[in-house]
């Protein structure tokens, strides 16, 4: 996998192996890739797509990001009027607005930066912009919960997520 990504992402094929990268599954095919577009109703980054044809998911740091054969999917919420009692009672003590700010983004990732559940999603709304959508990161347990752009492109992601200050190694500190 990571011979196959280091033409498209140099810095992530060099880094990786520092982060205990395992649970590496075979590279999706074109038409596996057409499939899920056609599936998901919207066109993947070119980008992303180089990535899936190395590999179609992968845990590092033991599961603290999980790129898996789950992704992607949208983030799709139920009106405030359908949800149940319980449900709205929670997200009136969160004091969150409904839905949640990542609604209609899709998710590639799993993300754990600040807590378990975040994810980083496709921001979809505005469509593919010199082929690419903007990567956010979904902070889901923040009160309310929120979402932040962390790169202009998945490969830009892919360059350096490996190098925030959220993943430093203990020992650097």
């Amino acid at each position: 996998m990571l011979e196959r990504s280091a033409a498209h992402f140099p810095q992530f094929s060099r880094l990786a192996p520092d982060f205990d990268l395992e649970d590496v599954q075979p590279p999706a095919t074109d038409a596996e890739i057409a499939a899920l577009e056609q599936s998901l109703g919207v066109p993947l980054p070119e980008s992303y797509k180089q990535l899936l044809r190395c590999s179609r998911g992968f845990m590092l740091m033991g599961g603290v990001v999980q790129f898996g054969d789950q992704h992607p999917f949208f983030h799709e919420f139920e009106p405030l009027d359908r949800l149940g009692e319980a449900q709205r009672a929670v997200i009136k003590r969160r004091g969150g607005d409904w839905p949640p700010p990542s609604n209609g983004m899709l998710c590639f990732a799993e993300f754990f930066m600040e807590a378990d559940g975040d994810q980083v999603l496709f921001d979809v709304s505005q469509g593919l912009v010199d082929g690419e959508y903007p990567v956010v990161y979904y902070a889901h347990a923040a009160s309310p919960a929120s979402v932040r752009v962390l790169a202009r492109s998945f490969a830009e992601f892919m360059e350096a997520f490996l190098r925030y200050e959220e993943f430093a190694d203990e020992d650097d500190e």
